[in-house]
């Protein structure tokens, strides 16, 4: 759940992209050459994507595109000129469109093109789009090209008063999740049933929320922040920022239509106007170990971090970890992502005000602290584990460093201003 017309953020891939076609299907405009890099990077924004390589090369134009975690494929929005709308996948290595699904009529995005959620179920098979001109109207597109795109209203006739933006979808494509939007920053959860086609009554709410982030009507207060998607894609975990309370996790069950919220982040219920601040900079991030998974939530402008149980749904570890006095003074920017665990697991990497802090992702204990003296907007790290990415406030520099010691290995020049980082996970 989010309060703000936003897209989700999957486990799994997708980008979209505004633009024509050209006859042979392939994206207008796109430059394809096959990646051969080891470690190729995904530098994104609203005006467009790009993938380059270790040295910054640039090796294939995708388009304005919004991107996942995955980065095989992508998907682009493309309305032509008698007002319909061709949903196409495109290989993210060549640009070159692999299949496409029609729609009658203009749709496009859920979300706004600057690396945040997009859209997708966490297996990455439906993806959901908007009508451009019709509020409160949506399309569930089978990714696969199996079943034909939905088409469903969450109110009659989907009225131009219509208060709902999409939220998430479940895997099996049976629950479109949205939100309601209400006075200020409240709201509610609703689901819409799309065998169906009708708006479930109620909300979903966890009865732990009625005495603090909402009231007996399922009306919660919060602002969105950060999200992510478990490891078997049932559970989808998202930061909000309470007015009042502070930083909390809600835990989504896109499978069974239940929620959890876990309410013991170090300043939930105590939260100042410094903490208020520093709110873009939670991070809620996936984490896979030989052992089994876990969701970290992490802060590194304010110096704290817990561990998630991603199946008891319950905080297992907290810490508070150095940084710097943190103050009120906010960046003009959401960092995305402002954490990340390293592929192998045992690391957890989290943003601050300036500098990376690393953290033992076992044990939250702070290990080393990387560019001290730098302020960063996103981070990823390479599939190989041995190069941390970090994209400079400005957007036009991408600094490369060794993922262990933090030593610089190179400085990434950009033709444009970028917004956040990605790595294609194959």
């Amino acid at each position: 759940m989010r309060y703000l017309v936003g897209v989700f953020v999957s486990a799994a891939v997708v980008a979209m992209a505004c633009g024509s076609a050209r006859d042979d299907g392939s994206l207008a405009g796109a430059t394809a050459s096959v990646v051969t890099s080891k470690n190729a990077l995904i530098v994104g924004g609203k005006t467009g994507v790009r993938m380059i390589d270790s040295t910054g090369k640039q090796v294939a134009d995708l388009g304005r595109v919004i991107g996942g975690s995955d980065w095989r494929y992508a998907f682009a929005v493309v309305v032509d000129n008698a007002g319909n709308t061709a949903v196409r996948m495109v290989d993210a290595k060549t640009a070159a469109t692999v299949r496409t699904v029609p729609l009658t009529g203009r749709w496009e995005a859920v979300g706004d093109y600057d690396g945040g959620p997009t859209g997708l179920s966490p297996d990455g098979r439906w993806l959901v789009l908007a009508a451009t001109e019709v509020p409160g109207r949506f399309a569930i597109v089978d990714t696969t090209g199996g079943v034909q795109p939905r088409l469903l209203n969450a109110g009659p006739a989907a009225s131009p008063q219509s208060r709902f933006a999409f939220d998430a979808i479940s895997d099996n494509g049976e629950s479109l999740y949205l939100v309601e939007h209400l006075v200020a920053t409240q709201y509610r959860v609703r689901v819409l049933d799309v065998r169906s086609g009708l708006l479930m009554p109620g909300a979903i709410i966890d009865v732990k929320q009625l005495a603090t982030t909402a009231d007996a009507n399922g009306v919660m207060n919060g602002t969105f922040t950060s999200s992510t998607a478990g490891p078997n894609g049932q559970w989808f975990f998202s930061v909000y920022l309470h007015p009042a309370m502070g930083p909390y996790v809600h835990a989504l069950n896109t499978t069974s239509r239940i929620a959890e919220c876990i309410l013991d982040l170090p300043t939930f219920g105590n939260a100042g106007a410094v903490e208020m601040a520093k709110q873009p900079y939670w991070a809620v991030v996936l984490g896979r170990q030989q052992t089994g998974s876990r969701v970290y939530a992490v802060n590194g402008a304010l110096g704290q971090a817990a561990v998630i149980d991603p199946d008891a749904v319950k905080v297992t570890r907290t810490s508070t970890f150095k940084v710097p006095r943190p103050t009120q003074s906010t960046t003009g920017f959401v960092p995305r992502p402002a954490g990340a665990v390293s592929p192998d697991g045992y690391r957890l990497y989290a943003l601050g005000d300036k500098g990376i802090f690393v953290l033992d992702a076992m044990d939250l204990s702070l290990r080393a602290t990387f560019e001290p003296g730098s302020s960063f907007r996103s981070l990823v790290v390479a599939p190989d584990n041995a190069t941390l990415y970090a994209l400079g406030s400005d957007g036009l520099t991408i600094a490369a460093l060794d993922a262990r010691t933090g030593r610089p290995l190179a400085t990434l020049a950009l033709p444009a201003a970028a917004e956040y980082l990605a790595v294609p996970s194959h």
